[in-house]
């Protein structure tokens, strides 16, 4: 089985697609995906919206501030939260932080199981919340919380640079970080491994400071 890393490197965000038709296997298994997200209290409050007809994607296009260019992409899946569903168990809480977290988790998954199976997604945020809710009848307590569009990719963008992870973790405590995380969490085999490389580049530097000395002899 593939590392699940490899495939979150692989993925992108997807600015051009092919006009090719996604099946609704793959469809499904994306949303079958998004399903099995996390969530707060397991209570699942998300609801998808499938769009593939090539006039109603053209008025989310138009919906999401004139993104056109997703109206090439197989199919679009319109993501909506059930805030009310947290609230009545987290409060103000479960409204407004666990449902978009919810749904993110789900989107998550979506996006990966998409790539897994070839396929190129684009992560829509912006958009005019209130035409989304006209153009698909959804009911006020309802909120969108993003589109995505899924299709075959007409090219796969660089790879945006990262920042290194040493930059972005603390340990204990903001801004404390440690030199040698493997040796704090004492982690014998990464530090074995680190030594056994080291050890390895030292024979080999070793070696070809033999050959290069009967070299400089023959000559």
């Amino acid at each position: 089985m593939a590392d699940i890393l490899d495939l979150i490197k692989a993925r992108r965000n997807i600015k051009q697609f092919l006009p090719k038709f996604v099946s609704w296997e793959k469809v499904a298994k994306i949303i079958d995906a998004a399903r099995h997200a996390p969530s707060s209290g397991n209570v699942q409050n998300w609801k998808f919206i499938v769009v593939n007809e090539p006039g109603q994607k053209q008025v989310v296009a138009e919906a999401a501030y004139d993104q056109y260019e997703i109206v090439q992409a197989g199919v679009l899946i319109v993501v909506c939260a059930l805030p009310e569903k947290a609230e009545r168990y987290y409060g103000l809480r479960g409204e407004r932080l666990y449902s978009p977290q919810n749904c993110a988790a789900a989107i998550q998954n979506m996006l990966l199981e998409a790539q897994s199976l070839g396929l190129g997604t684009r992560w829509i945020g912006g958009f005019d919340e209130e035409a989304i809710k006209a153009i698909f009848k959804i009911p006020e307590e309802v909120r969108p919380q993003a589109i995505i569009a899924i299709g075959y990719p007409k090219e796969i963008p660089p790879k945006p640079p990262k920042y290194p992870l040493e930059n972005l973790v603390f340990f204990g405590s903001w801004r404390l970080r440690l030199r040698d995380p493997a040796k704090y969490y004492n982690d014998t085999a990464t530090i074995l491994a680190r030594k056994a490389k080291a050890a390895k580049l030292s024979v080999q530097k070793a070696a070809q400071s033999v050959v290069d000395k009967v070299k400089k002899k023959v000559e």
